[in-house]
C-alpha cells in the first residue's frame, strides 16, 4: 500500500510539472478535442466562467422578478361579491284575542317576495358557493344611430373545462317596466346609458346578475374582421336594402363567401327575414362562432397584441388590462391547459314565444315581443350559464306575458306600468275615463238627445225612450213620459192669473146670464140677445093669449123672474104685447 502511495505522489508530480494549455472558449473545437469537464475548468479558471455565471444568476433573478410581476398583474379577475339576501327578523305583535303563544306564519309571504312596485324588495336570487373556474359576462353591442343595445347577449366561460357558451338574448324581450315599449334593448338609453341597470333587467330574466361586463362599439367588429383578413361565410339569403336615414345600405348575395369587415357588419344588421328576428339571432351566431374560429387559428397568434390594442381602443369593460390578458392566455391554451377548440363552444337563444305583439299607447299600433318561458329558461340556464351551485328556480325570474284580451301580466303579480291595461279595457269598451281623467270600470252614462220637442231622452237596454234632463239623469217622475204631456204625472196645470167665482162687479150670478150684460171694460155682451126668442129654450115661455093679463110691474104681484120696475108705468116689451 505504501508503494502504492509513493508511486502516485511521483505521477502527481510529474503532471504538474507539464506545460499549461491555453485558455479559450471552452466550447471551441480543436483538433485534441479535450474533454468537457476539462475545458469547463479551464474557463472557470481564466475568470470568465465566474462573469458567466454571475450575468445568468441576475438574468435569471430578474426573470424570476418579471414571472412575479406578470403573476400579479395577469391573473384571473377578483369576482363580484353578491350581497346575501337580508334575513329580517319579525317582531312579534300580540293582536286582540291572540294568545302570545300563538305561533308566527312560517316563511315569506308573496307580498315579502313580489312588492307592490315589482323591485323594492329582495326577489329571491342566487348566492352562496360558486363552481370552479366559472366566469359570466354580458355582451353588449350598440347601435350607432338611436344608442339602444340591439345586441345583447349572457356568455359563461369554464377555464377549467375549456368551455363557452353563450345566449343571445332578443331585443324584443319584453320586461316589466313601466314605460310603453317594454323592450330589452330600451334599458340601456332609458337609464342614462346605465349597464348596471341592463344587467339588473337581464338579471331578471335569467335569474343571476353577470360577472363582468363588455360592452363593443361596433367599428371594432368591423376592424377585427379585417384584421383576420376576412371570414368565410354562408349568407343564407339575399340581402338587399337601403335606409338613407340610418346610412345604412346592405347588399350580399346569397352563398358560400369570404366577407370583410364592412360586408360582415351589413350581414349581422339585416333584418328582413320571414321567420322574424329569430332568424336574425341565428345568424349573428353562427357568424360569431366563424368569426371566433378564425381569430383562434394558429396563423393569427401571432396577432394577439393587435388582439389586446383593438379590444382596448374600441372595448368598455370593468375588467382590468391583467385580467384580459389571463383570459387570452387561456383561451390560447397558455396557463397550463388545452387551447380553447371551437367544439366547446356553444351558442343558443333565449326560450321564448317570438311571435307576440301588444298595444302601444306611443305609436298607436302593435309592437312586436318576445316573452321568455320561465321553465325553459331556468334549465337552459342551471345547465350551462349558472356559476353558482344553488340552483336558479323560476320565482326568481319576472316573466311577463301577453293575455288574449291585450292585457299583459307579470309572474311577480306586480307590474310598473299602471295604464296599459286600463287603456285595453277602454278600447274593449269595458271602462271609460270620467270627466276628471279618473278610470272607471263599466259602461260610460248615454248623453241624451232631443226629441222634436225638445225633451232630452236616452234608450234604456230594451229599446224604450227613457226622458231625461240635459245631463242625462232619468226624470224624477215617469220617466217613460215626456214633460210636455198633459198625461204626465207631476205636470203643472195652468191656472188663470184672475181667478172669477161670478160675484164681481160687472159678471152675473151663475145661471143669471141676462142678455145684453156687459163685463165692465169690454165691448162685448157677456151674454149677447138672442135674436130668435121663439127657439131659445132659456128665455121664459110666451103667455098664453087666453089667459089673465100679466099683473102690472111693481105692484108686487107681477113676475119676480122679471126685473122690479120702479111703479111708473115701465113699457111692455113688443114680444108680450103682441
Amino acid at each position: 500500500m505504501k508503494g502504492k502511495r509513493e508511486e502516485s505522489k511521483e505521477k502527481g508530480k510529474k503532471a504538474s510539472l507539464r506545460p499549461s494549455r491555453p485558455v479559450g472558449d471552452p466550447f471551441a473545437e480543436d483538433g485534441s478535442k479535450p474533454g468537457v469537464g476539462e475545458r469547463w475548468r479551464n474557463y472557470w479558471d481564466s475568470g470568465k466562467g465566474k462573469i458567466l455565471v454571475t450575468v445568468l444568476g441576475c438574468l435569471a433573478v430578474f426573470a424570476i422578478v418579471v414571472a412575479v410581476v406578470l403573476k400579479m398583474w395577469i391573473k384571473p379577475p377578483s369576482l363580484p361579491t353578491v350581497p346575501a339576501p337580508e334575513t329580517k327578523t319579525p317582531t312579534q305583535t300580540v293582536q286582540p284575542g291572540q294568545k302570545e303563544e300563538d305561533p308566527e306564519p312560517e316563511g315569506p309571504t308573496d307580498d315579502d317576495l313580489y312588492p307592490d312596485d315589482g323591485y323594492n324588495g329582495d326577489m329571491p336570487t342566487v348566492s352562496g358557493n360558486r363552481k370552479d373556474g366559472w366566469y359570466t359576462f354580458l355582451l353588449v353591442g350598440t347601435d350607432m344611430d338611436d344608442g339602444n343595445t340591439d345586441t345583447i347577449m349572457v356568455a359563461s366561460y369554464d377555464t377549467k373545462g375549456q368551455k363557452v357558451n353563450i345566449m343571445s338574448i332578443p331585443r324584443d324581450t319584453m320586461i316589466n317596466e313601466k314605460w310603453d315599449i317594454k323592450k330589452i334593448n330600451s334599458v340601456y338609453s332609458r337609464t342614462g346609458n346605465s349597464i348596471d341597470s341592463l344587467a339588473s333587467r337581464v338579471q331578471k330574466l335569467v335569474g343571476f346578475k353577470p360577472d363582468f361586463y363588455v360592452k363593443v362599439e361596433l367599428d371594432m367588429f368591423v376592424e377585427l374582421v379585417d384584421l383576420v383578413e376576412g371570414v368565410e361565410f354562408d349568407v343564407p339569403q339575399d340581402m338587399n336594402y337601403d335606409d338613407d336615414w340610418q346610412n345604412l345600405h346592405i347588399h350580399l348575395k346569397k352563398g358560400l363567401q369570404t366577407l370583410n369587415g364592412e360586408q360582415a357588419m351589413q350581414l349581422v344588421r339585416f333584418r328582413r327575414y320571414s321567420e322574424g328576428d329569430i332568424k336574425r339571432v341565428e345568424v349573428q351566431q353562427n357568424f360569431m362562432k366563424a368569426l371566433i374560429k378564425e381569430c383562434l387559428s394558429i396563423k393569427h397568434w401571432g396577432k394577439l397584441k393587435a388582439y389586446i390594442d383593438l379590444a382596448m381602443d374600441n372595448v368598455e369593460t370593468d375588467l382590468d388590462s391583467g385580467s384580459v390578458v389571463w383570459f387570452a392566455a387561456n383561451v390560447l391554451g397558455l396557463n397550463g391547459v388545452g387551447a380553447l377548440n371551437m367544439n366547446g363552444v356553444e351558442t343558443c337563444t333565449l326560450p321564448g314565444d317570438y311571435w307576440g305583439s301588444a298595444w302601444s299607447r306611443d305609436t298607436n299600433q302593435d309592437q312586436s315581443y318576445v316573452t321568455i318561458y320561465p321553465k325553459q329558461v331556468v334549465d337552459l340556464v342551471n345547465e350551462k350559464f349558472n356559476p353558482y351551485d344553488q340552483k336558479v328556480t323560476t320565482g326568481m325570474l319576472d316573466a311577463m306575458s301577453i293575455l288574449k284580451n291585450g292585457d299583459i301580466a307579470s309572474s311577480t303579480g306586480s307590474l310598473r306600468d299602471t295604464r296599459h291595461n286600463g287603456i285595453m279595457a277602454v278600447r274593449r269598451g269595458e271602462a271609460y275615463y270620467d270627466d276628471n281623467g279618473k278610470l272607471v270600470y263599466g259602461q260610460p252614462p248615454a248623453k241624451p238627445e232631443q226629441d222634436e220637442n225638445g225633451n232630452y231622452y236616452v234608450l234604456g237596454d230594451d229599446g224604450s225612450v227613457i226622458y231625461t234632463d240635459a245631463d242625462g239623469n232619468p226624470l224624477a217622475v215617469d220617466p217613460g213620459l215626456p214633460p210636455d204631456n198633459p198625461n204626465a204625472p207631476g205636470t203643472p196645470v195652468e191656472l188663470p192669473g184672475n181667478p172669477v167665482d161670478g160675484n164681481q162687479p160687472g159678471t152675473n150670478a151663475p145661471g143669471t146670464d141676462a142678455p145684453g150684460t156687459e163685463t165692465p171694460g169690454t165691448d162685448a155682451p157677456v151674454n149677447p140677445p138672442v135674436e130668435d126668442p121663439g127657439t131659445d129654450p132659456s128665455l121664459p115661455a110666451a103667455p098664453d093669449p087666453g089667459g089673465d093679463p100679466p099683473a102690472e110691474p111693481g105692484d108686487g104681484t107681477g113676475d119676480p123672474s122679471l126685473p122690479p120696475g120702479d111703479g111708473s108705468g115701465d113699457e111692455i116689451p113688443e114680444w108680450l104685447a103682441a
